[in-house]
């Protein structure tokens, strides 16, 4: 009986914090480690992390699961155990574990180390996923790249109270950040455990490794497409969405497959639904703006305050809505009258946070916008365009012609417009319906 009652205790204690399957399924990857044996060497398990993050984090989280003793081995069911708090346990068992990791502890975490630890969850991530079928549409992520998506992903906490405008530019500062501190700042930014856990399921995977989780799915991608978006980059575009925009994107123009012509553009991307636009400059330089509505051919700001503009490269930012305007979104083409034509975000005529012109190619960024209270999205006023990118964001938008909700085109209310899509061969598939429905 007594046999019985411990060996029932250890078996509810493994329990405690996995599931049947998932318990199974970490304790196989583990007797993989062991040779299909029944313990693990030292050596071997600190190998294997840092394969997967690096040899510091190797040594690191091989001392926590040894708890500091001079052993040369541990049993398979053992590690299972102590794996259970930091990838199953409580907010607070996890938060042990990340300021261990990083180099810190119950007495909070240096500026630098959380910096360096999230550029290495990061990195372990964008790698883990790699060669998943969902992922394998963007860039790689690069040193460079890593570091300005974490600094970003840590705004709140390096900057916190100050907008990324006012910090535009500036090293973070080199500050302790109590456990307090810490702990408000992840519960209110779940991103940042979403992706360590990930990170660490693709070192000790009990689920399979879930891109989805911080990546989009992505439809409608054309064969060999060269896009300007690296995986990181979208994790923090994708992140900054509202939430039920972030599952799926949707390809809709790059000038890399369609070419250069504003009306391929404008047909391209009107009557879309949300949409998320990135530009590349001349010297490089990638920025660009999330449009929260369809965009509509008229000579009217449209849009609203859940639109952002961004950088990514050289640096990382986001920058919301002020409340000051309600200048979001403009794109206007062929109009009668003296507003300019082509698509800007932000600011006003002449000083938009952004402007594409209908002489495709050619565009300008404002010294500073305040709709988006943003900087300048880059070093030159007058822009020679490289590259251009749009993807509609959040589940496809069904056509409804229920009653009294029917909705005019947006191109119904500019005929040149509309004249100038036929003539490119872009016709209306409800043209003749909506006709019919009028007569009646």
């Amino acid at each position: 009986m007594g046999a019985e009652s411990s060996s029932t205790k250890v078996h509810h204690e493994r329990k405690k914090y996995f599931s049947k399957e998932e318990y199974h399924r970490l304790l196989h990857h583990i007797r993989k480690l062991a040779k299909d044996g029944e313990t693990v060497p030292v050596t071997m398990l600190e190998k294997h992390i840092t394969r997967s993050f690096n040899p510091d984090m190797g040594k690191k989280f091989t001392h926590l699961l040894t708890r500091g003793r001079p052993v040369t081995s541990l049993p398979c069911t053992t590690i299972v155990d102590q794996l259970g708090p930091p990838l199953k346990g409580s907010l607070e068992e996890r938060l042990y574990l990340t300021l261990t990791l990083a180099g810190g502890g119950q007495a909070g975490v240096l500026s630098d180390q959380i910096m360096k630890y999230t550029e290495v969850m990061l990195a372990a991530y964008v790698n883990s996923i790699a060669n998943m079928s969902g992922s394998k549409h963007w860039k790689p992520s690069p040193p460079e790249v890593i570091q300005q998506i974490s600094q970003a992903l840590l705004h709140d906490l390096l900057f916190s109270g100050a907008s990324p405008k006012e910090v535009w530019k500036k090293p973070p500062p080199k500050v302790r950040f109590s456990y307090d501190d810490f702990e408000r700042w992840c519960l209110g930014h779940s991103i940042f455990t979403s992706l360590e856990l990930e990170a660490l399921k693709g070192c000790f995977p009990f689920s399979p490794l879930d891109y989805r989780g911080l990546l989009p799915e992505v439809q409608t991608t054309p064969k060999r497409f060269p896009t300007m978006l690296s995986a990181a980059q979208v994790m923090l575009l994708n992140s900054a969405l509202p939430s039920t925009l972030q599952t799926d994107w949707r390809f809709l123009f790059s000038t890399a497959v369609h070419g250069w012509s504003f009306s391929i553009f404008m047909k391209q991307i009107v009557g879309k639904g949300p949409s998320v636009i990135v530009i590349e400059d001349q010297s490089g330089n990638k920025f660009g703006g999330f449009a929260s509505t369809s965009w509509e051919v008229r000579p009217q700001f449209q849009g609203t305050a859940e639109c952002f503009l961004f950088t990514l490269v050289p640096q990382t930012g986001i920058f919301r809505s002020t409340g000051f305007n309600g200048n979001y979104m403009y794109l206007n083409y062929l109009e009668k009258n003296t507003m300019p034509n082509g698509l800007g975000m932000g600011g006003r005529e002449e000083l938009f946070g952004f402007w594409l012109d209908y002489d495709f190619g050619k565009g300008t960024v404002a010294p500073t916008c305040t709709t988006f209270r943003s900087p300048p999205l880059s070093p030159h006023q007058e822009l020679e365009i490289q590259g251009i990118e749009v993807w509609a964001v959040g589940p496809e938008e069904e056509d409804s012609d229920e009653e009294g909700t029917r909705q005019r085109s947006a191109l119904d209310k500019n005929p040149d417009a509309q004249a100038l899509l036929d003539m490119i061969g872009k016709t209306r598939v409800s043209e003749g319906l909506r006709e019919a429905e009028e007569s009646d």
